[in-house]
């Protein structure tokens, strides 16, 4: 492994110069210089010594990630956008799965201290990390798309007033009146949030809500399944349902082809999240993003800001995401957006 000795030697300048360039220090180098080092350690493959620098510094690089679930499908697109940036500044993320026991926090948040992380982040967490903030031991930290009700100044989560207005406007724009809705699991708050969008839009655009046009369901296909034959079965039959995720939406599909009807021409459907199935389905489901990757992104940027400043001013960020339409609103930009088309791309 080449040395900061022999990266000086072959760049002709000295030990101390190069050791500043590799450590961006604000010691001036002329730019000639500094790209000279840059080459010279790059071309005979010079890494630093990470854990003398940390005795240095007092800085590991390391930046502690944790997470209650890891087979999450959300949680590793979060996690590459947290590594998109953190990586890119030159930290390291150590990521640990916990188990959901109420206290289990405690015991990894002290075992990463013990391998001396600069910063924390939470990536959908039920635990109120604010409640427990002395066992951070003072390091700065931020929570990615938390699961608690729980406000927190250090938050990045998605903007579901936003995003799930995002779907019912749409719809009234094509023209729809008679909106249904399939509500997702009543112990997340983002089911509410985007409950409560729905019917705050409805209202502002002055058109009354049926209480058998709204069905609660638990996020699975399955349970929109269900919810859609009740909401069909309802007295004055919807032209259209909005449903909390893609997985619903989809049920809610299919419930509405096995009664006979067309989707969109008879019921137009959409969805939220636009994972897979949106994209797959026949015909394809319109939706709205779940910012998971901007959200990593932005958490990481937020973490920086707090590394490299003592005075940060704190506040929930609110991440919006952007309407997809495809054929199942009816809508004519989408009506040719098909399932096969999708899949050709995935697989170039």
């Amino acid at each position: 492994m080449a040395t900061l000795k022999e990266v000086a030697h072959i760049a002709g300048v000295s030990i101390a110069t190069v050791s500043r360039v590799l450590s961006n220090s604000d010691y001036p180098v002329s730019p000639q210089t500094r790209e000279a080092i840059l080459k010279v350690a790059e071309d005979v493959g010079y890494s630093p010594n990470r854990a003398a620098r940390s005795l240095r510094t007092e800085r590991s690089s390391l930046i502690g990630v944790i997470l209650d679930n890891f087979s999450s499908q959300w949680a590793p697109i979060i996690i590459r956008g947290i590594q998109d940036v953190l990586h890119n500044s030159g930290y390291f993320t150590l990521v640990v799965n916990i188990p959901w026991e109420k206290y289990s926090q405690t015991d990894v948040v002290q075992d990463m201290l013990g391998h001396s992380v600069d910063a924390f982040v939470f990536v959908e967490t039920w635990h109120p990390v604010s409640e427990r903030r002395e066992m951070l031991n003072n390091r700065p930290y931020v929570i990615v798309h938390r699961l608690f009700h729980q406000s927190d100044p250090h938050s990045i989560i998605p903007d579901e007033a936003h995003n799930s207005a995002l779907v019912v406007k749409h719809l009234l724009k094509l023209g729809h009146k008679k909106i249904a809705y399939i509500a997702g699991d009543s112990d997340y708050f983002s089911s509410s949030q985007r409950l409560d969008a729905y019917l705050y839009t409805m209202r502002a655009a002055g058109f009354a809500i049926q209480a058998d046009w709204i069905a609660r369901g638990d996020w699975s296909i399955r349970s929109g399944y269900a919810c859609a034959q009740r909401i069909l079965a309802a007295d004055i039959m919807p032209s259209a349902i909005v449903a909390a995720n893609d997985g619903l939406a989809y049920g809610a599909l299919l419930a509405v082809i096995d009664a006979g009807l067309s989707v969109p021409a008879d019921i137009a459907i959409v969805g939220y999240d636009n994972n897979d199935i949106s994209s797959m389905s026949n015909p394809t489901i319109t939706t709205v993003t779940l910012p998971l990757f901007l959200m990593g992104q932005v958490a990481a940027e937020n973490l920086l800001r707090q590394l490299q400043t003592d005075d940060c001013e704190f506040a929930e960020q609110l991440i919006p995401g952007q309407l997809i339409v495809r054929q199942s609103c009816g809508a004519p930009e989408g009506k040719d957006v098909y399932a096969r088309d999708y899949l050709r791309a995935t697989m170039e």
